[in-house]
């Protein structure tokens, strides 16, 4: 495919890969490699984006996200990708500058604008670290200046509370009379947040080993084996048989499912606070540190992420079990 002079180039390499269409364009006298892609058809679409450049022939703010969005992207949840995307559409006021040429005040200004509160800003402020990660290895700018954004002072509107001893037995008395108990139960005694949850298929339920395998989470520490808690066994192994773990396909359909349990029995929470009862618990039982880390999927120092024996899942089930 012959394309304008200085307007990149692609091309397939050779061998087995899984992206082997590669993107270059030169910058600054020098070939740069700006992304790999399944099939050419991609790549293309993606030079594209990189060329809708200013009259300064400087690579842009969208051309950045749009390198980066291709490549991270595929590594996290569609939940991630989301909020990422919300993120991106908040900050439309860079998306046409040259990236080497936005200045603090420029983030300061666009962050200031978005009328949303404290935790929209501070999503928008992950994503630009993230890109700034990116520009700087691929040579679209010297220095971080995301780290200098100052959002405004966080005041919670609703303060997370843990599932109390008696809710949780009043949980296990509705089981059988009102749809989506199973599935608060479930979170209760797994810590899974409620896109993992979502994203299970029956494989992923070990009954043999009696563990849970998470492959799609959030974060990386995310990807982690749970042990299935001796009262919640039972659910799953119901659940496998019927060849779907959740019936609910999306968040806002499992957001209305939570909230209509919640109000059917009196109660008020958020999906979050089931994952917040979990952690609340391994506290009060004496877990140490480490296994609780391993079982909700937070990042620990020192623990290899997927690195599972069977004494440490033996080890987690022994935790989770206390509870």
């Amino acid at each position: 495919m012959r394309l304008p002079n200085g307007y990149g180039t692609i091309y397939k390499l050779s061998g087995n890969r899984r992206r082997p269409w590669v993107v270059k364009k030169s910058i600054e006298g020098k070939q740069k490699a700006l992304g790999y892609f399944v099939t050419q058809k991609e790549a293309l679409s993606f030079l594209v984006g990189v060329n809708r450049m200013t009259p300064e022939r400087e690579v842009t703010f969208s051309a950045v996200y749009s390198a980066w969005s291709q490549r991270h992207f595929t590594t996290i949840s569609k939940s991630s990708v989301s909020a990422y995307q919300i993120s991106y559409k908040h900050l439309f006021p860079l998306h046409a500058l040259p990236f080497r040429k936005i200045t603090y005040t420029h983030l300061q200004k666009a962050l200031d604008g978005i009328p949303a509160g404290y935790c929209t800003r501070k999503k928008c402020r992950v994503l630009l670290s993230q890109l700034y990660k990116y520009a700087i290895k691929n040579s679209f700018a010297e220095t971080d200046l995301s780290r200098f954004i100052e959002l405004p002072r966080h005041l919670p509107v609703y303060t997370k509370k843990p599932f109390t001893a008696r809710q949780i037995g009043k949980l296990w008395k509705a089981m059988e009379t009102a749809d989506g108990v199973k599935d608060v139960l479930i979170l209760i005694y797994t810590g899974m947040r409620v896109g993992e949850y979502l994203a299970l298929t029956p494989k992923d339920i070990n009954l043999r080993q009696q563990y849970i395998n998470i492959k799609k989470s959030k974060t990386l520490a995310g990807i982690r084996k749970i042990p299935i808690h001796k009262k919640i066994l039972p659910l799953l192994t119901e659940q496998k048989a019927t060849g779907k773990i959740c019936h609910c396909e999306k968040y806002d359909a499992f957001r209305r499912l939570f909230d209509s349990v919640m109000k059917s029995l009196g109660m008020r929470h958020t999906p979050h606070e089931c994952r917040h009862t979990l952690a609340t618990m391994l506290d009060r039982s004496g877990a140490n540190e480490t296994s609780v880390k391993m079982i909700l999927g937070h990042a620990k120092t020192g623990v290899t992420k997927g690195v599972y024996t069977h004494k440490t899942l033996a080890d987690l089930r022994k935790a989770i079990n206390k509870v």
